[in-house]
């Protein structure tokens, strides 16, 4: 391969993988993340709103997933950008707090070297300045504040903020955005329902959804869920191209791994590469899973993987390996195994749950068995 490290790619969004990409980032800092960009939600709405801008969260809570805090000012660094303002903070309070940032005299600088300070509090300005008094900063992450500052900078393209986050908490790994299109997500319900809005079906901010979920698209916005072409980013394709194994792990099934796959051109960038595909399904309650056992799952991926070309791209070319733990995984709507047996790829059976994993996949297992099949040791 000509690597001193096999390149692993996920595509992922949310907390799910934080264990596990922080537990490879010790062993393999050739690991590689492509985030979903779609979060419609919470304090995402409010950059999204004043900005027009792809959504931050999940790039942000990766890299900071990834962070090497051995150094005491990067744990500094890292605990800054990881802040979060209260939900029902009073806003002139929390724009005073901004402002502090901004004059590089808030008590989470103390520590930083001038450098630092002064890259961040450059930041801080400017998102002030642009985002003027439609910005309510009431449950703002400031990693994301950063990073939607750091967008604005470079003429609306992400991949250079990344780049400066990814160095000030020196990351190991790599983080990619699926695309750097403005979009969302809508989804239909077997009861006929259409949601358009990625945080109302996801169980988070609402209820969980009523009927399950029979298929998805990108929007432009959550007021129309009319489809919208949404295109991969190059810069993710080129991490596809690359790979020696390219992983569909655990999360949010719905809203962060077909939607990372959803853009248009990236189930094509993944045919075209022979590594290894290996999909690990959840453990666990996942709201967004209602009424979906594995073998339904592995055929609603496979739908998102081949839509760029349903008759050229061949199954086998974008799955060929479903992982599980059938002896200790608990899955909620079943495993199927015998279903499971007559899905034409691979079942790799494998311990992935321990004593103090609370019955989710333990990285401290997942992690070696991953690196395995990187190097082909399992094919």
């Amino acid at each position: 391969m000509g690597k001193d490290h096999p390149g692993i790619v996920f595509f992922s969004g949310g907390t799910a993988l934080a264990g596990l990409s922080g537990r490879l980032a010790e062993v393999n800092p050739e690991c590689s993340y492509i985030i979903t960009t779609f979060d419609s939600g919470g304090s995402s709405a409010q950059l999204r709103k004043v900005f027009d801008m792809p959504a931050v969260g999940d790039i942000r809570n990766r890299l900071i997933s990834l962070a090497d805090t051995r150094s005491p000012e990067k744990a500094e660094i890292v605990k800054l950008l990881a802040t979060r303002f209260p939900k029902y903070g009073d806003k002139a309070a929390l724009t005073g707090e901004l402002q502090h940032l901004a004059n590089g005299t808030h008590p989470l600088m103390e520590n930083l070297s001038d450098v630092v300070r002064k890259i961040l509090s450059d930041l801080f300005a400017l998102f002030i300045k642009l985002a003027g008094d439609e910005f309510d900063p009431a449950n703002a992450c400031l990693g994301n504040i950063i990073l939607a500052a750091g967008f604005m900078v470079h003429k609306r393209v992400l991949a250079p903020p990344i780049a400066q986050f990814s160095r000030l908490i020196r990351a190991r790994g790599i983080v990619r955005a699926a695309s750097l299109d403005s979009g969302h997500l809508a989804v239909r319900l077997q009861n006929g329902e259409i949601i358009a809005g990625q945080h109302l079906f996801t169980g988070k901010e609402v209820p969980p959804v009523p009927s399950p979920i029979d298929g998805m698209w990108a929007c432009s916005g959550v007021n129309d869920p009319w489809p919208h072409s949404i295109h991969a980013s190059s810069l993710a394709m080129m991490l596809i191209k690359e790979a020696d194994l390219i992983v569909y792990p655990m999360g949010s099934f719905y809203s962060s791994i077909l939607a990372s796959l959803t853009p248009k051109g990236m189930g094509q960038a993944v045919s075209r590469n022979p590594c290894p595909k290996i999909f690990i399904p959840n453990l666990g309650y996942d709201p967004e899973l209602l009424g979906h056992d594995v073998p339904l799952q592995i055929e609603k991926l496979l739908e998102v993987l081949r839509m760029d070309s349903p008759a050229e791209i061949k199954k086998e070319s974008v799955l060929n390996t479903v992982l599980i733990d059938s002896v200790n995984g608990y899955y909620q709507d079943g495993l199927n195994l015998e279903a499971l047996k007559k899905v034409d790829v691979k079942i790799i059976d494998r311990k992935l749950v321990s004593d103090k994993s609370d019955g989710l996949i333990d990285p401290d297992l997942l992690a070696p068995i991953l690196m395995e099949f990187a190097r082909q040791e399992e094919f």
